[in-house]
């Protein structure tokens, strides 16, 4: 909130994308890489166009991926600080560099626990999402 009030203050012209994936992501990525079932990492995020826009700068949001091109354009164009928040698919992996044994195992060890309690639905999301196109 404070650097959204700062690049109103100063009318930088700085665009912020945020991606709206409803969850800490990352944290979720290192539990499975570790071989645990998330818990905890679930966000119940505001829409954070909204949130510039009562902050005096603007407010785009795209929840379509039809509308991005667009609203990355919109955005560009503006004189003064954008707040872009595009929502993203909760279930897109993002991949280090490089991928341990540890974190294959403990990856495998997490989508056997997913299986067995009852969570196959978000071991086949993540499929989908990732490798199925």
């Amino acid at each position: 909130m404070g650097d959204l009030l700062t690049l109103r203050q100063h009318k930088l012209p700085v665009k912020v994308v945020v991606f709206n994936n409803g969850a800490l992501s990352f944290v979720e990525l290192e539990m499975k890489a570790q071989g645990f079932l998330e818990a905890g990492t679930a966000l119940d995020n505001p829409n954070f166009a909204d949130v510039a826009k009562a902050v005096g700068i603007e407010g785009i949001r795209v929840g379509d991926p039809g509308e991005l091109e667009g609203a990355i354009q919109r955005a560009l164009q503006h004189d003064g600080p954008v707040l872009l928040d595009v929502v993203v698919n909760r279930q897109e992996l993002t991949f280090p560099p490089k991928i341990t044994f540890e974190q294959a195992h403990g990856f495998s060890l997490w989508m056997m626990k997913a299986v067995l309690n009852g969570h196959g639905n978000e071991l086949m999301d993540l499929a989908k999402t990732n490798f199925i196109r």
